[in-house]
Order: C-alpha cells, then structure tokens, then sequence
C-alpha cells in the first residue's frame, strides 16, 4: 500500500532535499508535493494509458443473464471501470476464480454463449464509454456474487489515504514526482538531474507497456459447456 505522503518523502530524498533517513517536520513541503503530484496525475489523464489504483467492486449476477452494463445508469449503477484484472463468482459461500479474456476474438469464438452452467468459466469485459459490458460464459443458473478487481483511474491523491497500486507503479509516480520538482529544487550535479529524468523515463514506459494490449494466440475453440472442457488459452 502506497500514500501521497510517503511518496512525496521519497521524492524529494531522490532530490536531496531531505536526507534519506529523516523525515518532515512541517506541511508546507508535503502541501506543496501534493499539488505538484496531483496536478501530475491530472497531466496523464490525457494520455492512453492511464495511471490506476486497484479496488473491488462486489456484484449481484442475476440469474439466466448473459450480460450487464457498468457504470452511472448502467446494470450495474458503480463507477465504470477501465480493466477488470481479476473476476471471481461466490456460489453457495464458496468463491471461484473466473478467467478474464483479454480479447474480443476470444469470446466471440464461443459457439453457444447460451449455455446454462452453475459457475461461469470466463468473463469477456468491452470497456465502453460511457457504459462498459460484462459477458459472462456460461450463463450462470441461479444469481450469484461477482466479485471483480478493477483497474480505477486516480482522479486525486489525499495526503495519507492508503492505495492500492499495481506494480510499478508507486515507482513511475515517486520518480516522476521528482522530475515535476526539479525546478523547484535545481541540482548541482547535472549527473543527479539527468539521473532523475532517465529513471522517471523508464519508469513511466514500464507503467505503459503494462497498460498496452496484450498480443493473443489464435486457436480453434470448441464447445465449452462445462467448467471441464478445453482451456480457452492453452488449447488443452
């Protein structure tokens, strides 16, 4: 778990402005980070690969049901989410893991999306806008619990609220927070800000290549009635 606090502490130990063991006795300097880093997040809003923090979101599938949209009005009336990571089905207090397809293609080669079943095999997510769709396969017999760990755009940091980041992400900020700050903090030593622009660089390309689309292999899929036929992904 990850804070703006901490965050901005780390950032301005990267530029020297406090010593790597010590902390901040004031506000002003952590108000001031706070800005820098929200005005920041504000700036990759504009890009394609956005900045997210991940929450979950808890369900009720109804029964006999292929589909539902997500977001304000929609199916489901919750925040619209831009990737489900994760997707699990609660049946009779009993939690399962449901595959996540990563592409249209994949779904669409399912013969009978009709199939009734008592647990769903697989999730296709088609984050439209203003409303996202949910497919699930098969379509499951009784209502359930949908448990779903979506990927959030951050709109703002508050100073000490705990988030949860996925992986590299706690980098790319801290590093590229201080790059924001470096006007404000010039270097001596050019090697130290030409260090700081580079990592913040690699870091932030690292945070896009995990938000870029996943290539897919193609494969013939067959019928899928039950949770013991074929795997999707593997062809087995």
């Amino acid at each position: 778990m990850a804070n703006a606090q901490d965050m901005i502490l780390t950032a301005l130990k990267r530029l020297g402005v406090v010593d790597k063991f010590a902390t901040i006795a004031g506000n002003e300097e952590y108000d001031y980070g706070l800005d820098t880093l929200n005005t920041m997040i504000d700036s990759w809003e504009i890009e394609r690969n956005l900045i997210y923090q991940v929450t979950q979101q808890s369900l009720t599938w109804p029964t006999t049901t292929t589909s539902r949209t997500i977001g304000s009005g929609g199916n489901f009336n919750v925040t619209r989410p831009d990737t489900i990571d994760s997707a699990f089905v609660t049946v009779d207090g009993d939690e399962y893991e449901v595959k996540v397809l990563r592409d249209r293609r994949e779904y669409d080669r399912i013969p009978d999306k009709s199939a009734a079943c008592k647990i769903p095999e697989y999730l296709f997510y088609d984050p439209g806008y203003p409303l996202g769709t949910i497919y699930l396969f098969g379509v499951p017999d009784a209502a359930l619990t949908l448990l779903l760990n979506v990927w959030q755009a951050i709109q703002t940091f508050s100073l000490t609220e705990d988030l949860a980041l996925p992986k590299g992400y706690q980098r790319a900020i801290e590093w590229s927070l201080a790059e924001e700050l470096l006007a404000d903090y010039p270097q001596e030593d050019p090697r130290v800000e030409a260090n700081i622009i580079k990592t913040a660089a690699k870091a932030r390309i690292n945070v896009k290549r995990i938000n870029a689309p996943e290539a897919v292999l193609t494969t013939e899929i067959g019928y899928m009635g039950s949770r013991h036929h074929g795997n999707i992904l593997s062809g087995s």
